[in-house]
């Protein structure tokens, strides 16, 4: 099995904030299970209270980037919207900021997902993995799906949901996923295999694939890929 490290210190010792110390723990904690499982899960509810403002001292721009591409292809605000991996609701905060009204989260952390409620960001609240497995969503319910920050990461998620993600999307729809630099590295060509595969298949196409800022504290980069569901 191989290890994908996390990504290495960009910031100055003496222009660190205070919180430095703890995310760049939480952040190597992380990438230490590359399984996934209850460790991992743990991590993420231990650190769910400090985890969107730590985020935000630390410049974390991936999920305002990825609401801001995502608004422009639904542009109806009332959509139905998927938040995928959506940790302690970063992206819902974006997208409400930007006037969406039904957004809806998924995450297998419950204490992520008590937290996101606080921002009243959401309208429902799913508790659950993206693998191969079928979630309880039912076919064709989203305009959209968006993830951030989730896919290539060790223990999180693979190209093995895109069956699910593509299920629960409605034709002509969208989905959205970051991909930091440093996971581009050991999943570039893994990821444009699958995204093919599918795309000749008829499920998808894809529309751009657009790099944005994302992580300042690490001076790290992001891919916004963009699929539009091509079922009938």
């Amino acid at each position: 099995m191989t290890t994908q490290e996390a990504p290495v210190e960009s910031v100055e010792a003496e222009g660190r904030p205070d919180c430095w110390e703890r995310f760049d723990a939480y952040r190597k904690e992380v990438y230490a299970h590359p399984d996934g499982g209850q460790g991992l899960l743990k991590i993420y509810d231990n650190y769910s209270e400090n985890y969107n403002k730590d985020s935000v001292t630390l410049g974390y721009l991936g999920p305002a980037n990825l609401a801001a591409v995502a608004s422009e292809y639904v542009t109806d605000k009332g959509a139905r919207i998927l938040d995928a991996a959506s940790g302690a609701g970063m992206v819902g905060e974006e997208l409400k900021r930007r006037g969406f009204t039904c957004v809806d989260a998924l995450d297998p952390s419950q204490d992520s997902i008590d937290y996101s409620k606080r921002h009243h960001s959401y309208t429902e609240h799913i508790c659950d993995t993206l693998d191969e497995h079928q979630t309880k969503i039912k076919d064709d319910q989203y305009e959209a799906v968006v993830m951030c920050g989730a896919f290539g990461v060790p223990g999180h998620v693979t190209d093995i949901c895109f069956p699910e993600i593509i299920r629960i999307i409605k034709p002509d729809g969208y989905f959205l996923f970051t991909v930091g630099d440093h996971v581009l590295e050991k999943w570039s060509d893994k990821m444009d295999a699958a995204i093919d595969a599918l795309k000749q298949n008829g499920a998808w196409e894809l529309i751009e694939s657009r790099w944005v800022v994302y992580f300042t504290a690490y001076n790290e980069r992001a891919k916004v890929v963009v699929l539009r569901i091509n079922k009938k």
